[in-house]
């Protein structure tokens, strides 16, 4: 019983430190995306109860040990800091980061004066000592706060993803279309470019979803936006405009060049087999298309205009082409 004490300060201690750095070092990862497998978590945690195992039965030695620990715990601070900089944005994780690198130098600063230097009398700080306690606080102060902007920010960016996108296609929803629509339309008109609007809807759809059951009709839309977003290029927007009906918004492309797009795309639709629970789908879509260099820059316009294009392609029999 007499070496229990010892055995829990000099040994077990620093197995319950590694335990905890390593949930850090995997909860780091986790929110990279990086995932760390718990028999690496728990060689983290075998290793200083190693060297501090050795350092206090085998070859006794608290400033050996002291440094040892200073030097691995430094090391997963900055491993911590170096995840969070290589997969995530430097702007939400920064804090945290800085905190990580500001407490693994403390540590590791610690340590190299344990090895430099003699342990100094009990009630005698040295003054890098010191400092390194103060560093560390503050280091564990910035760590803590910046998790939390972490964890706000990641949860602030979901939801603003959530009001803009359509849950069932991932394609923007009609609200993210009018603002990022009217966005692209300001900057083709100050730049003295072409704006293009293409309209697109699933001809027959309801038909799909009474033959088949809507599960088949969602993967209809989704195969639908598939071969859209091939179709589109870095200033380009997608989305989804209600039921199955679809808008392309095509930055500097005039209207004969945007009915070769809506040309192509319903051609590749028309040949696209969709298979799903046993059920070969093959549909057709009909498109309309206008351009700004006969209706102006107004997005709300080109859309109602592209809407009746599609119509009259609707009335011409479907699966085909209209441009106004």
């Amino acid at each position: 019983m007499s070496g229990l004490p010892q055995l829990v300060h000099g040994v077990l201690s620093y197995g319950v430190m590694a335990l905890g750095m390593g949930l850090v070092l995997r909860g780091v990862r986790l929110f990279c995306a990086e995932p760390l497998e718990w028999n690496w978590v728990a060689l983290i945690v075998a290793v200083p109860l190693a060297l501090a195992g050795y350092f206090s039965v085998v070859d006794p030695s608290l400033r050996a040990r002291l440094s040892v620990s200073g030097f691995y715990f430094g090391a997963l601070c900055w491993l911590c800091a170096a995840t969070l900089l290589r997969h995530a944005d430097w702007r939400g994780v920064g804090i945290s980061a800085l905190g990580f690198a500001m407490l693994g130098l403390a540590l590791c600063a610690r340590g190299a004066y344990l090895v430099l230097y003699p342990l100094p009398p009990p009630g005698q700080g040295a003054l890098l000592l010191d400092a390194s306690l103060l560093a560390t606080a503050l280091a564990q102060v910035c760590v803590a706060f910046g998790m939390v902007m972490m964890v706000t920010r990641r949860y602030a960016v979901q939801l603003r993803r959530l009001s803009t996108l359509d849950p069932l296609t991932g394609a923007l929803n009609r609200s993210a279309l009018e603002q990022q629509g009217g966005r692209i339309a300001a900057r083709t008109l100050h730049g003295g470019r072409s704006l293009s609007v293409v309209m697109i809807d699933a001809d027959h759809f309801k038909q799909i979803n009474d033959t088949h059951g809507h599960p088949v009709g969602d993967e209809v839309l989704r195969h639908l936006t598939r071969l859209l977003r091939l179709e589109l290029r870095p200033l380009d927007l997608l989305a989804r405009y209600g039921g199955e009906e679809f808008v392309l918004v095509l930055d500097g492309i005039n209207l004969a060049e945007a009915g070769g797009v809506a040309e192509r795309l319903r051609d590749k639709v028309a040949q696209a087999l969709v298979a799903i629970d046993g059920h070969a789908i093959r549909y057709t879509v009909s498109v309309g298309v206008v351009c700004s260099d006969e209706h102006g820059y107004d997005l709300l316009r080109l859309i109602a205009v592209g809407d009746a294009a599609m119509y009259a392609a609707k009335r011409a029999g479907r699966n085909q082409v209209v441009c106004l």
